[in-house]
This record gives C-alpha cells, sequence and structure tokens, in this order.
C-alpha cells in the first residue's frame, strides 16, 4: 500500500477566498457569521449567517469554460473556486491552469500531470434551487387555491397555456445535480481517473478523502482532489435548519457571539457556506516532482450511528468508535494524538454526547480546538474546511483558538485565547452528519523513512 500526503490546500469560507485566509482568520480568532444579507431573512426565528467574500467566478475558470458558470448553483461555484486554489498551491499545471498560463508552465516548479492518474472526489449537499427561478414555474402550475397542479407542471401541448416546465431553462436541472461540483472540476481540470461524489452531509469530505485515498493506496490514481462544497445560506437551507432546531435564535443582535461550541451557554448555530479542497498524492509521486507535503494521511475510519435524522447518541459510542477505528488503522494509540478538530455543532445534545465520546476514548484529552465558531455549519463543507485547517496547523506548528468557548462543558482541554506553537505530531479531525455518518480522518506529520 503506497503513503499518501498532501501536497495542495485551497479553501473559500466567510474568512476569505483562500486556504491563508482560512488559517490567519482561526488564528486570529475573527468571526465569519454576521446578519444575512444575500435574502431577507427577518421573518425567520435566526438570521445569522456566514458569508463567504464576494468574487467572479470567471476569475477562477479558464476563459474558454466561462460560458458553462452560467449553469453554476453556489455550491459549484464554492468547490470550483476551492480547487483552483487547491490546484496552484500544488502547482499542477493542469489543464484549466495551463491555460491561464498560456499554455506553458511559468518555471520547472510546476508539474503538468497524467489527467487519466488523477481523480477528483468532493462531497456535496442538497443544492437548493434558486427561489426566484422557480417562482414563475410555480405559479404556472397552481390551482386557484395555490396548491401544485401536476397536469399544469408536466409539459403542455396547447401554446396558449404553457406548463410549469415551460418557463425552466433547458438546462436549468444541471445547475442543482448534488454530482456538478465534481463535475465541473474535474472537467476544468481534465481530471480522468477515478471519480465520485459523496453526499453525506457534515461527514462528506472525509468520506471523499477515504475513497480517493484508497485509488491510490491501491494504484488506480497518483493524485486526487478530494473535499466537499456547500451553501446552507438560502430560505430553503434557513427553514430546514430551523425545523431540525438546530439554530441559534437568541444571537441574532450579536452574531459573532453565536457560535459557541463545547460552551456552557451553547445555543445552537449558524447556517453558512464555503468549500474546501485537498490535492493528495501517493509519496513516491509528490518526491519525484519536488513537492511540497503538508502532512501524511494516516489513518481513516467510518461508520453510521443509525439513528434518525437529527438525534444522537447520548453517550458518544458512534463517535468513539470511528475515533478508535481511525487509531488502529494509523497504527497509533490515543496518547498519540497531538491535536483533535471534532465535530463542534454548538448544539448542547450533540457537544455533550461528543465530549463523552472523547473521554470515553483518551485517558487524558489533548488539545481540542474548532472553528465552528468562527464559520457556523456549511453542511458538507463543514469537515472538508476544517481538514484545510489541520494540514496548515500541522505543518505550522500552531494552534488556533476556539472562538466563543469562554467555559468548556466537562473541563475540555479548548484552546482559547490566543493562537500559540506547538509540536503537533498526529491531528484527529472527525465529523458526524445530522442523518448519523461518522468519518474520522488522521494527519500525521510527514517525516521521510
Amino acid at each position: 500500500m503506497r503513503r499518501v500526503v498532501i501536497t495542495g490546500t485551497g479553501a473559500v469560507s466567510p474568512l476569505g477566498l483562500t486556504a491563508q485566509s482560512l488559517f490567519d482568520g482561526l488564528k486570529a480568532g475573527q468571526s465569519g457569521i454576521d446578519s444575512i444579507k444575500a435574502f431577507d431573512a427577518s421573518s425567520f426565528p435566526s438570521q445569522i449567517g456566514g458569508s463567504v467574500p464576494a468574487f467572479k467566478t470567471t476569475d477562477f475558470v479558464p476563459k474558454s469554460y466561462r460560458k458553462s458558470t452560467k449553469i453554476m448553483a453556489r455550491d459549484i461555484e464554492l468547490a470550483v473556486v476551492a480547487a483552483d486554489n487547491a490546484v496552484r498551491d500544488a502547482h499542477l499545471a493542469t489543464r484549466g491552469v495551463l491555460e491561464a498560463f498560456g499554455g506553458n508552465v511559468p518555471d520547472q516548479t510546476w508539474f503538468t500531470p497524467d489527467p487519466s492518474r488523477m481523480g477528483c472526489n468532493i462531497g456535496a449537499g442538497l443544492i437548493c434551487a434558486d427561489l426566484n427561478e422557480l417562482a414563475e414555474a410555480m405559479v404556472r402550475a397552481a390551482n386557484d387555491d395555490n396548491s401544485l397542479n401536476l397536469a399544469r407542471w408536466g409539459k403542455s401541448d396547447d401554446p396558449a397555456t404553457p406548463s410549469g416546465m415551460d418557463a425552466l431553462a433547458p438546462l436549468w436541472l444541471l445547475k442543482y445535480l448534488p454530482n456538478m461540483l465534481s463535475c465541473h472540476v474535474s472537467i476544468i481540470h481534465d481530471t480522468r481517473g477515478p471519480s465520485n461524489t459523496i453526499t453525506c452531509q457534515q461527514a462528506s469530505a472525509g468520506l471523499a478523502l477515504a475513497e480517493a485515498c484508497r485509488t491510490i493506496e491501491r494504484g488506480q490514481a497518483d493524485l486526487a482532489l478530494v473535499g466537499g462544497g456547500e451553501s446552507l445560506l438560502h430560505p430553503m437551507g434557513l427553514m430546514r435548519w430551523t425545523l431540525l432546531q438546530m439554530l441559534n435564535t437568541t444571537s441574532n443582535d450579536r452574531p459573532q457571539s453565536a457560535c459557541r461550541p463545547y460552551d456552557v451557554a451553547a445555543a445552537g448555530t449558524a447556517v453558512s457556506e464555503g468549500a474546501g479542497v485537498l490535492v493528495i498524492e501517493a509519496l513516491e509521486h509528490a518526491r519525484a516532482r519536488g513537492a511540497h507535503i503538508y502532512a501524511e494521511i494516516s489513518g481513516l475510519a467510518s461508520c453510521a450511528g443509525g439513528l434518525p435524522l437529527g438525534e444522537v447518541d447520548d453517550r458518544g459510542r458512534p463517535l468513539a468508535h470511528v475515533t478508535r477505528r481511525a487509531l488502529a488503522d494509523a497504527h497509533l494509540q490515543p496518547g498519540d494524538i497531538s491535536l483533535i478538530l471534532p465535530p463542534a455543532s454548538s448544539v448542547p445534545r450533540f457537544d455533550l454526547s461528543d465530549a463523552l465520546a472523547m473521554q470515553t476514548v483518551f485517558e487524558k484529552l489533548p488539545a481540542i480546538t474548532t472553528g465552528r465558531g468562527n464559520l457556523g455549519d456549511s453542511g458538507a463543507a463543514t469537515q472538508a474546511l476544517d481538514l484545510v485547517a489541520a494540514a496548515w496547523m500541522l505543518e505550522r506548528g500552531q494552534l488556533c483558538p476556539t472562538l466563543n468557548c469562554d467555559n468548556p462543558i466537562l473541563d475540555m482541554p479548548m484552546v482559547r485565547g490566543a493562537s500559540r506553537s506547538a509540536g503537533i505530531e498526529h491531528v484527529l479531525v472527525a465529523a458526524r452528519s445530522l442523518a448519523g455518518q461518522h468519518a474520522a480522518v488522521i494527519f500525521s506529520r510527514y517525516q521521510e523513512e
């Protein structure tokens, strides 16, 4: 089995449009949570969220691909920007990057990968259709009492009475399929190796990483783009999370202090958006091209909790189980872990479950940190951003503080206050979806043997 390492990172988050801005914002304890401005949220109990700074998607794709941005939903745009970041950080002269350079690599540090040996595994969520696009279609298909008339929604044979579907563009559906994140990224960068889309909410990125990592270990690919992206910052996302009772509804006047992971005053999270993408690579391939190595991927595990949507095991048994499996995969003991980035939902019943799980596995808990106080919850992007942050903290030997955790539950050893330097050897990044999927990943400091 080949060793697999991380050679590139990319991120877009409420803290900025690069992995560097994500790390710098976490390190400085900045908050990306504010009042929602993307739409009128005044009628919702929670009116706060994490919005990615404005950008033009056309700035991150080749000129020949700019027309395709018209059929990109917000989630796709976020993933495309993060992937562009990651590919450039890894100095990979993919088709998309080569066109930006006029067809020639700028210097010998850039490497042109074999497209057939490069995969693309990106986690995605349930992409919400733009309500403005649907409005006319729904009006056409409505009965007099505003209920949906399926006959009026379907194709009409009478030009005088157009159907609901007639109001939608022919390629409308291609904006809202979850696999479109990996589709667009793979087309732009010409990745023709093993690819897939994982739709397991917050655990998507860890599961995508595991699948891509195994294909490289088995020799089916040399590199892969992996991660996740999603935007929950729209009326349907806000409504779903409101109905699940996951959101903080008491801090609309102080959004930056709303998300309080593992704090005794935690009262729910905030919807957010973002994307994180890693370039992972077989070690010998990375060495041969002289790539910069952030970390080695040493442990991977997954499991399902088996509980209904939105429920959590009150003793944290699934999280404890997946953590032990990741440790076994990495051939490590609990005491070898230097830092944990846990699920951290800022919802009391979930946070307590996490804490009990970690205390079950670790006789003495290592340092714990999370960016949930800074970023809120961005669905399939949640663990992806954690993985990017973990790679940076490990490589830089820097512990970023946990924002808004002033009084940790069960005396958890949260990193608080200012960031600090530390000798970090192994980092555990764990995630849990609302449907009970769990993904645990261990990154280790790269050491030549």
